[in-house]
């Protein structure tokens, strides 16, 4: 479709919008900024004067322990200790201060800073806050820089308190350092520097040591600190109330630029007409062109704009289209599911229905529990209960990706526990458990009419009825009394694998008439009789005779086969021939198939299947006459369709193009992407032989994918059976280690334990897992 636009009429209205929008939300911003700057500023000041009441309230405490002689209860630093020793006259002049007559004895030790009262000597101070770990670095590096001419003390801070140029709360301390010179006042404070410790101005130590006045500062400090408080919640209150305001409209807001983004991009995609009009051209889905120009009518009628845009259909020929699918909510995961392999093209049969129908079958298949579907089954109800509310939550909170493409998937698994649950009562299997549900077809000595009773082990089982009677089948599903046998494994081995293969031939065979209906539909002849034919003619050559086989070996009544090849008691064979016991299953065998059976033998079809390739027209235990013949045939059928499927097609495209007048001829480029950088001054010889080579390469490719796509694709189908086994063999352990156990003990307490723990890793293995494995 074609849609012709003003220019200045599509450009307007967004403009305004965005304009708007924009100024509005600087002004939010600009709010909230100064907000948040006045309230760094008002955290950095309160957490200062947090500091700094430490501060006054610990030189307090300084002071009072010096005058009641409780030094000890204090870390007191000596910088003449002995541990450092009597530090001597230096060359500057400097030398310790509090030295006591005494050498060696600190002043400390004979009245510390009373001491130095009593001697009427004026010491200048300085007081602050340090981080608690720096502690010893700082007091060493006093000692060695001042040489011990300095007199410090510490206190801890008995809460973490929030740094002034941080903000983190951090456990400090508060020192008070005494000195005498203005040299050892520029020392100490290039140390406070480097230790990152802060400075605050208390008054001097005999300003500290008047109680009144003291307590008036410390007073005057604890008012200007609550009214910082009370400015700062009011600051955050202002701030949450804003960010609260913005946070119900953030949605609005994100709905509205991406919308106008939306707009731009499409418009960007229009390109300038005349009259300062734009022209695009796209796709629209046929059955909502009717809706497309109802809601353009409505915008022009909205806007009071009369043919502001129009949209036409532009005139054929049309370039390929693109794949559109209706999908509901049960259909978008199966085709999600299938995009990620591959889009079909447009027109083409999609693929996805059959998968709706094939994958939770197949699933079903490997995981075929009662239990195990059971909770498959559950998981999905409760994913289709909770959809609702997860999309209201959407609405508010945004989408989460992960967890919206499990709540898309809600249908699929709910189909999965279905099958699962469908094919465990096929397998009969419930959480590793056979259930009874109708009586057994065989019968052991010591059971009672079913698998009721106790059998000694060994106990060879009879069939309740004659072979092939109305009783002697099992209604449904697998009979119980194999889940008990003792060739349990071998039974259940056989039917799955060839459940697996003929399951997989048949999706492999729907895939290619698939192909031959597009081929069809299209009208296109080469790929039908040169690309579907030989294709599916390999099939059946091959994978469908291997199917058959499988049927043909259940058919066979084979009780009666082995009777045709045994040696009565009169000597004579089924066809009334002599024989004796030592004669040799084909010459006793009254079929004469040939091989070394004669076809009274059940063969072995693992082997057959190796033996139509590796072996052509030998089969050593046939089941009809003239097989190895057959198979020959086929054999040689299926590879002849190779060259066919490899050069069929190119060769007809050749010839195709080369009966084409020389006007008309145009380079090769049927279904494949040609080179369009050539330039117009190439030899068309050269066009059409490159051509060529490419259709040629992409069939070569193409044939190859799909001869080692049938081997690969049908050995892959085996994991039906190889997980199906696993799952039932890892059910069983669990359940013969865990419950049976458990059971054994005869303890109501240590069941309830064992069931938990059986409970927890059946989910946790065989659910989780295998579905991870699956997937």
């Amino acid at each position: 479709m074609e849609t012709t636009t003003s220019k200045t009429t599509a450009s307007r209205s967004s403009a305004l919008l965005l304009d708007t929008l924009e100024a509005e939300l600087e002004e939010y911003e600009t709010q909230l900024l100064e907000l948040n700057t006045y309230s760094n500023e008002l955290t950095h000041k309160y957490n200062e004067k947090v500091e700094f009441q430490e501060c006054l309230e610990k030189g307090r405490k300084f002071l009072a322990a010096e005058a009641d002689g409780a030094s000890s209860k204090l870390d007191t630093v000596n910088p003449l200790s002995s541990a450092y020793g009597a530090p001597a006259i230096s060359e500057d002049g400097m030398q310790p201060l509090l030295a006591d007559a005494s050498r060696g004895h600190s002043g400390l030790a004979s009245g510390g800073f009373k001491h130095v009262i009593e001697g009427e000597m004026k010491f200048s101070s300085t007081v602050g806050i340090l981080k608690a770990d720096e502690k010893s670095r700082f007091e060493r590096m006093l000692f060695r820089s001042t040489r011990g001419n300095c007199f410090a003390r510490f206190a801890e801070v008995e809460r973490p308190i929030a740094d002034a140029a941080t903000g983190r709360p951090e456990f400090k301390i508060v020192f008070i350092v005494f000195f005498k010179s203005e040299v050892i006042s520029a020392i100490i404070n290039k140390i406070c520097d480097a230790f990152g410790a802060r400075q605050y101005p208390v008054p001097d130590h005999l300003t500290l040591g008047n109680a009144s006045q003291l307590g008036l500062i410390v007073r005057e400090t604890t008012s200007e600190l609550a009214d910082a408080r009370e400015v700062l919640l009011k600051n955050r209150e202002l701030r949450l109330a804003l960010c609260s305001r913005l946070a119900r409209r953030y949605s609005e807001w994100k709905a509205v630029v991406l919308r106008e983004k939306a707009i731009y991009h499409v418009l960007n995609l229009f390109r300038a007409d005349v009259s300062g009009m734009l022209r695009g051209e796209g796709w629209i889905v046929a059955s909502a062109e009717v809706d497309a120009r109802t809601l353009i009518s409505q915008t022009h009628a909205a806007m009071d704009l009369a043919g502001a845009s129009m949209l036409s259909q532009v005139p054929l020929p049309w370039p390929v289209p693109p794949t559109s699918f209706d999908v509901n909510e049960f259909t978008y995961a199966f085709q999600e599911f299938v995009d990620t392999y591959g889009v079909p093209r447009y027109k083409e049969i999609n693929p996805a229905l059959f998968t709706a129908v094939t994958f939770p079958f197949l699933f079903g298949m490997m995981y075929g529990d009662i239990g195990h579907g059971a909770c498959i089954l559950l998981g999905g109800i409760y994913l289709l209960i909770t959809h609702p509310a997860y999309r209201r939550c959407v609405s508010s909170a945004g989408e989460n990706e992960m967890l919206g493409g499990v709540y898309a998937s809600r249908y699929m698994l709910i189909t999965m526990g279905l099958c699962a649950i469908y094919v465990g009562f096929v397998y009969n299997d419930c959480f590793s458990l056979a259930l009874a549900l109708f009586d057994s077809g065989y019968l052991w000595e010591g059971s009672k009419g079913s698998v009721a009773g106790s059998v000694d082990g060994g106990a060879e089982a009879n069939l309740s009825a004659p072979y092939g009677s109305t009783g002697s089948i099992y209604p449904f599903g697998v009979d119980p009394a194999w889940h008990i046998s003792s060739n349990e494994l071998l039974f259940f081995n056989s039917m799955k694998m060839k459940t697996a293969v003929i399951f997989g031939v048949v999706q492999m065979t729907g895939g290619i008439f698939l192909k031959g209906l597009n081929a069809l539909y299209f009208g296109d002849r080469a790929v039908f009789w040169l690309e579907f034919m030989p294709m599916i003619i390999f099939d059946f050559c091959l994978f469908v005779y291997m199917a058959v086989l499988i049927f043909t070996k259940w058919a066979i009544n084979w009780d009666r086969r082995q009777l045709m090849g045994s040696c009565g008691i009169d000597g004579l064979t089924f066809d009334q021939r002599p024989c004796s016991d030592g004669d040799s299953l084909k010459h006793k065998c009254a079929l004469n198939f040939g091989g070394e059976t004669g076809g009274c033998a059940p063969p072995n079809l693992i082997n057959q299947l190796i033996n139509i390739a590796l072996n052509p027209g030998v089969v050593d235990e046939p089941m009809y006459s003239g097989q190895g013949s057959a198979q020959s045939a086929l054999l040689a059928i299926a590879f002849l369709s190779v060259p066919v499927l490899l050069l069929g097609k190119p060769v007809y495209i050749y010839f195709q193009h080369a009966s084409q007048p020389a006007s008309a001829s145009q380079p090769i480029s049927t279904q494949i992407e040609m080179d369009q950088d050539s330039t117009s001054s190439e030899d068309p010889k050269s066009k059409e032989v490159h051509s060529f080579s490419e259709v040629l390469i992409h069939q070569c490719i193409e044939t190859i994918e799909f001869v080692l796509g049938m081997v690969s694709n049908t050995a892959s189908y085996l994991r039906l059976w190889a997980l199906s086994l696993a799952h039932t063999e890892l059910a069983q352990v669990f359940w013969e280690k865990i419950m049976r156990t458990a059971i054994n003990a005869n303890s109501i307490f240590f069941v309830f334990v064992a069931y938990s723990t059986f409970a927890v890793r059946y989910f946790g293995v065989l659910v989780l897992q295998c579905k991870l494995a699956c997937v």
